[in-house]
């Protein structure tokens, strides 16, 4: 029991990241055809998994409807990074496919609070208006995201919070963690009567996804949580999924042939067939879809501890995710590829987006050498605070003009420290001391 508060807890912090990460901006470019894939993406699983299950002689509830919710909700990480390092993601089949992916996020935690609140019988409150109420409550959520908290916080909360010197995390980003965490408490306890929190968990998320500046309150976050997500996360998946699998049945040759079919089906043809009218990038955009990550196995483990999965369709289910896990990343990269030759978009640079960055504490696959990285030194597109560093190197360097001008390595930009923590908490009392050079060579180093 202690594992599994350990592991329930990580996934809901890695929810409520997820949901840090929507943008509402790019939901409005591509938002319809995107919603399409999406809720297509959401309901052919859903019923493929149903009635193949029914198939496998298997009652259509709870049976059915567990195997097929289970099957439903996408996790595209590996899709989005390898978007991002063939430069692509801001095209508008990458656009859709973040779109789509976060829409389907929202539809699965639905579809999860629906499954979970019938509790083996039909409840009208429990099917139909807590559902309603908690989607009400979402739309109220993203309209506050857009609209309240960017000018609650950056406008009235943090500007009022003095600042010290010489601390290690600045004072407005230790509030605006707490606040994070008061939220997130606030909005899963609300959803938690409404089915699950881990619903309250993602509104909770987006409630900071438009904060300026961008990515900023995701980088306060992470910096905080990550390396204890990351530990919860396993423990979730080795003391609760699989501490869960009953090995006998995982391992049988029955399990195994039904799981490979549902796998191929429901499981992965079902999300590639999702986006066929998307144009010439369907494929890419299905094959996005396909991957499977910590939901999908969530639910399949909450459903069998309520007894609406028995060992032997819980093994056929993990099959079926395992096969897309496993298969999805190597064929999304060969459709990619080729749909990168076929449009001429081969010399497009890396997406160095903060999101890819932040993914892993390793160096982003296919980002450039520390030699061929170029830097900005035009100050029109800096924030606020890396015009203050600007300024405070320039009045330091008319300080003591005799002193030469430092040059400072490019070697320095890409080095593990600043790949573990890659943005700074862009604060003048948390930056490291400016050399006397020119304000174009501090603001070259600070970066």
């Amino acid at each position: 029991d202690v594992f599994t508060l350990i592991g329930h807890a990580g996934v809901a912090l890695m929810i409520f990241e997820s949901g840090m990460h929507f943008d509402f901006e790019k939901a409005k470019k591509v938002g319809f055809r995107a919603c399409c894939v999406a809720v297509l993406g959401t309901i052919l699983p859903l019923v493929a998994g149903t009635l193949l299950t029914m198939a496998y002689q298997k009652p259509f509830f709870p049976m059915g409807v567990a195997a097929g919710t289970a099957l439903a909700p996408t996790s595209v990480g590996i899709a989005l990074r390898l978007l991002g390092e063939a430069g692509v993601l801001k095209e508008d089949f990458g656009q859709a496919i973040i779109t789509a992916a976060f829409v389907d996020d929202i539809l699965s935690l639905v579809l999860f609070n629906v499954l979970f609140s019938l509790g083996g019988e039909f409840d009208v409150v429990q099917v139909v208006v807590n559902p309603c109420v908690g989607v009400v409550i979402m739309l109220l959520a993203m309209y506050a995201a857009m609209k309240f908290w960017p000018r609650f916080i950056n406008g009235y909360l943090l500007p009022k919070i003095p600042e010290i010197e010489g601390v290690k995390v600045a004072r407005r980003d230790e509030v605006l963690f707490l606040l994070m965490f008061l939220l997130l408490l606030a909005y899963a306890s609300i959803t938690h009567f409404l089915g699950t929190h881990l619903w309250g968990c993602f509104i909770a998320g987006m409630s900071f996804a438009c904060l300026q500046p961008a990515h900023h309150a995701h980088h306060v976050w992470q910096r905080q949580t990550k390396r204890v997500t990351s530990w919860m996360i396993r423990i979730f998946f080795a003391c609760t999924v699989a501490f869960s699998i009953p090995i006998s049945k995982l391992l049988s040759v029955e399990a195994l042939w039904k799981g490979s079919i549902m796998g191929i089906g429901p499981c992965i043809l079902t999300k590639v067939f999702c986006a066929l009218f998307m144009g010439d990038a369907r494929w890419v955009i299905g094959w996005a879809m396909v991957g499977r990550a910590e939901f999908a196995y969530l639910i399949a483990q909450m459903a069998a501890a309520s007894n609406m999965l028995d060992e032997e369709m819980f093994s056929v289910v993990i099959w079926a995710l395992l096969w897309a896990t496993v298969f999805a990343p190597f064929v999304f990269r060969y459709v990619l590829n080729s749909h990168i030759k076929a449009q001429g978009l081969e010399d497009k640079p890396p997406n160095r987006s903060f999101f890819f960055w932040s993914e892993s504490p390793r160096r982003w696959r296919g980002a450039p050498t520390p030699e061929k990285v170029t830097l900005p030194l035009d100050p029109k597109g800096a924030t606020p605070e890396a015009l203050e560093i600007m300024e405070a190197g320039a009045a330091k360097a008319a300080k003591a003009p005799d002193k030469a001008p430092v040059e400072p390595s490019v070697d320095a930009v890409a080095t593990t420290a600043e790949i573990e923590d890659p943005v700074p908490t862009m604060s003048p009392q948390s930056t490291p001391e400016l050399s006397t050079a020119s304000p174009e060579q501090n603001s070259k180093a600070h970066l």
